[in-house]
């Protein structure tokens, strides 16, 4: 007898660790979630901009907003 196993032959992805950005600018303080590779690649381009301090961190919290247009950072 022959037969698939569930899920044989389909790929599983691993889930998507999220980190948490702080982009803060003067008073200006901006806290936002999205998966590692987003936040890296917004954390990389922010830390060249004078004015700007970024931290990314674990720090999430339930209320958190997703970095907007996340999907341009992929």
């Amino acid at each position: 007898m022959t037969g698939r196993a569930r899920g044989e032959g389909s790929a599983v992805k691993p889930p998507r660790r999220i980190r948490h950005i702080r982009i803060e600018s003067g008073a200006l303080t901006l806290d936002f979630q999205g998966c590692v590779e987003q936040i890296g690649c917004v954390a990389d381009e922010l830390a060249a901009i004078d004015g700007l301090t970024v931290t990314v961190d674990d720090n999430l919290a339930a209320d958190l907003p997703t970095l907007p247009c996340a999907q341009l950072w992929t």
